[in-house]
This record gives C-alpha cells, structure tokens and sequence, in this order.
C-alpha cells in the first residue's frame, strides 16, 4: 500500500497520528468515497493501528462528520469575514480566498464538493447562508437589486467557483483556481448585479 505523504492535520495539529488519520481518510474519501474505504484501510495508510483510530474518532461516520464540520467552518468563516466591507471588496476576497483554499489543500476542498448533500444538518449555518445574509445586506442598502431572492443569487454567485471546482474534480483542465480570479471576479459581479 502507498504512504501518506502529506502531514497536515485537518482538525489536528500537523504531524500528529490524529493528523495522519485525518488526512488519510481525506485522500482515501476523495479516491474511493466514504462507503468504499474501511477503519483498516484508513489506519493503514496512515501509518497507525485501527485502535488508535478509534480512540480519536467513535466511527468511520465521526470521521467524516469531523472532516466536513472543519471545512464547512473553514469556508463560512471565509465569507463572514468580509460582511462589514463594500460589495466589491467583499466579493474580491471572498473569491481569492476560496481559490486559494482549494489550490492549497485540494483533497479538502474536494470532499466538500463531493459530500456536503451527506451533511445537511450543517447547511443551516454554512457558507451559503452567510453569502445569502451578505446579498441580504447589500440588497437592503440599495447596493443589489431587491428583486431577486437572496438565496437564489448566493447559490449563484457561489456557484461560479464551486462550479469551477467541480469540472476540476471531473477531470476539466481548469489548472489552479487562483489563476482564475479576475474572471471568477467579474462574473459573481454579474451574478449579483444584473440578475
């Protein structure tokens, strides 16, 4: 079987046996999905006993469960920073952040992508729901048209880098994300301006 090469932590400190199994299940949940990887499989390729796992985490379910909290935080936190800023500025960091968080640790980024419908007791607090509040801010304070649904126009504006993200995953040859800013940008403006 190969080695883990990567020692970063998700919700543990890097190089650590938590670290190890973390990222060992990431890359084995991206590769094979959740229900085609074992307890042993991910303790293999992270180098530590299933006993070992087990003391970190209740179940492979835990672990999952864990892994998506950590990048579901990670991501709504990306957009609530930015609620006291303009418009413009709000959306030119949301999207460098976004890009650079998948173009830094890709294997996280896609297990989102590829799970987040498992979770939807965490789509009440999330990244949407913080891009739905922002377009809610900006549409009472005259800066986006009100017409539209706030949900609808975060879904979209999202969607512009997640889509992205997506065919990446698919095996489109989108390269790094960040290479993409300028034109991820211009089209969330458009999105949220002439919807």
């Amino acid at each position: 079987m190969r080695q883990l090469s990567d020692p970063r932590g998700i919700t543990a400190q890097d190089g650590t046996a938590k670290a190890r199994i973390e990222r060992a299940a990431l890359e084995l949940f991206v590769e094979k999905s959740i229900e085609g990887v074992s307890t042993k499989s991910i303790a293999e390729f992270a180098g530590v006993s299933e006993g070992l796992l087990y003391r970190h985490f209740k179940s492979k379910a835990d672990l999952a469960q864990t892994l998506m909290r950590a990048i579901h935080e990670r991501l709504t936190s990306l957009v609530r920073a930015n609620m006291d800023q303009s418009l413009e500025a709000a959306v030119s960091d949301i999207v460098r952040d976004y890009a650079a968080l998948a173009d830094e640790d890709w294997p996280l980024f896609a297990y989102h992508l590829l799970y987040m419908h498992r979770f939807p007791n965490l789509a009440e607090d999330g990244p949407f729901r913080a891009a739905a509040d922002l377009v809610r801010f900006n549409q009472s304070a005259g800066r986006l048209p009100s017409g539209v649904s706030p949900d609808l126009l975060a879904s979209m504006a999202l969607g512009v880098v997640t889509q992205a993200a997506h065919t990446k995953l698919l095996g489109a040859n989108i390269g790094p994300l960040s290479g993409h800013i300028e034109c991820f940008e211009r089209a969330v403006m458009a999105v949220l301006e002439d919807a």
